[in-house]
């Protein structure tokens, strides 16, 4: 009689593989950030992204996209001049198990206004550099986030 084996527990199992990856693809949220130009030192960062970065992630990740495009503009120190928040829960359904499951985005919006030096804001202002961190030119060369991760 042949041995059966649970292909979940080999390591080249192409079965085991694909569960791993399915399950990482599940796990991160996807994130969409636009740039909306509204004078020559001011734009508009829109984020949205899916439930499970929370309200909270969502603000980190536009607040840090903003910063990326201060920076990109040949700048370094900004002001948050307009910031508004929603989450959505945009419907469900059941699952397999009996349960309900629902769905849902975050939406972050920040009008940001770039501060040139001599601006009497420029004490109050943030600095897009300190913002990134002390890697800020490889996270500017990367560009845009796509996931909560």
């Amino acid at each position: 009689m042949a041995k059966c084996e649970n292909v979940m527990n080999r390591k080249d199992s192409p079965v085991r593989n694909l569960v791993v990856v399915c399950s990482l693809v599940a796990l991160v949220g996807c994130v969409e950030t636009s740039v909306q130009p509204l004078t020559q030192s001011s734009f508009k960062i829109s984020t949205q992204a899916e439930d499970m970065c929370g309200a909270k992630g969502t603000r980190e990740i536009a607040f840090r996209e903003a910063a990326i495009e201060v920076i990109k503009r040949g700048a370094d120190r900004f002001i948050v001049v307009g910031d508004q928040s929603r989450s959505e829960i945009t419907g469900g359904m059941f699952t397999t198990y009996g349960g309900f499951d629902t769905f849902g985005t975050n939406t972050q919006d920040m009008v940001i206004q770039i501060i040139q030096k001599g601006d009497p804001r420029m004490r109050d202002a943030l600095s897009a550099r300190q913002t990134l961190g002390p890697d800020w030119q490889a996270i500017v060369a990367k560009g845009a986030a796509d996931s909560c991760l």
